[in-house]
């Protein structure tokens, strides 16, 4: 979706290669923080978006290889060096796991593909499935939801993701009438910086919203919280860690919103790969999203990850762990 390379290669690989002097004498978060100053020295406040991408990219990889040196999978690392109180009680390397997919076939004339996809992603042990809306009539949206509703079990098993499609508040009538269903969420009704659009449907709605995937900073959350009317421990943040400068922001991210009242637990990254997993699991999210429902290189779990019951248990190999993940090992060999 983003391409990073120019960015890397003129501003922020050669800030790292001229980096001297990094004490390592200091937790690994203060070791990466130092490294994250100097990648963004005299870059302007603002630009959020391909930059942070680009730095997220990096400083991952970083924590990546960090962790690695300390024979430590990445979510244990995190959960000996932070100093959050909510981490210290959260259960050792597991987190909530969703499935996230549901997406259009060609012709949108049945649900069949639809149905098998979320019956297999509940009674592989996923706590709950998510599917596409707002791409097509919403009579049609409204067949498939229900019909994922009656294969999922129950709508709590359902969220829906309409990605920004009901801008312009166009769509009333039918997000009142998802809003009859019980949904676990639905996602980006609108473009998540249209903060006067997320205050109506928020409005008219009980069901909760779900957010931020394109919230790239620490000060982009704070006006989303501070002017998009979320409710606080109800409403969903779907931040992504590595678009959003790396785990070094993030982290700062979760200190301001539990500052503003909210909860880790209401936080669900976005984009299911392995950084986002061994983060949720070592900080105590609310959980973690997977694309599932196809075979590639980016969906499912790592081979040492095990899915039971709605959880994601993770196993104890070094780092990130995509050299446990075979087909995305062999996408970056191919690569390098």
């Amino acid at each position: 979706r983003y391409g990073h390379g120019g960015l890397l290669r003129e501003r922020f690989l050669p800030r790292l290669k001229n980096i001297k002097n990094i004490p390592t004498d200091v937790p690994c978060t203060e070791i990466i923080a130092n490294i994250w100053d100097n990648l963004m020295t005299d870059e302007k406040g603002g630009g959020h978006g391909e930059r942070s991408g680009a730095v997220g990219v990096l400083e991952t990889a970083l924590w990546d290889a960090l962790a690695k040196s300390e024979g430590l999978p990445l979510w244990a690392l995190l959960k000996r060096d932070i100093e959050f109180i909510e981490t210290k009680d959260a259960p050792s390397g597991q987190t909530p796991i969703y499935a996230s997919g549901g997406l259009y076939n060609p012709e949108n004339t049945d649900t069949h593909e639809l149905v098998a996809e979320v019956k297999q992603n509940i009674d592989t042990g996923y706590a709950w499935s998510k599917i596409k809306i707002g791409g097509i009539d919403p009579n049609k949206d409204m067949t498939r939801i229900e019909a994922a509703i009656n294969a999922a079990g129950g709508s709590e098993l359902i969220a829906v993701d309409a990605n920004c499609a009901f801008g312009l508040n166009k769509e009333e009538p039918f997000l009142r009438e998802i809003d009859q269903l019980g949904l676990r969420w639905l996602e980006e009704p609108v473009d998540p910086l249209d903060y006067q659009g997320l205050k109506i449907c928020i409005d008219a709605m009980d069901t909760p919203i779900a957010t931020g995937e394109n919230i790239f900073s620490r000060a982009d959350t704070r006006n989303l919280l501070q002017y998009g009317t979320l409710r606080a421990n109800f409403d969903i943040l779907q931040m992504d860690i590595v678009l959003s400068y790396g785990i070094t922001e993030y982290i700062r991210m979760i200190k301001l919103i539990e500052a503003l009242g909210w909860s880790r637990r209401s936080i669900i990254p976005h984009a299911g790969h392995q950084v986002a997993l061994q983060t949720a699991a070592g900080l105590g999210l609310g959980g973690h999203e997977v694309a599932s429902g196809k075979t590639g290189p980016f969906c499912g779990v790592s081979t040492d990850t095990r899915v039971e019951n709605g959880l994601a248990i993770l196993g104890s190999s070094p780092g990130v762990g995509i050299e446990n993940k075979p087909e995305l090992y062999k996408f970056f060999q191919s690569i390098f």
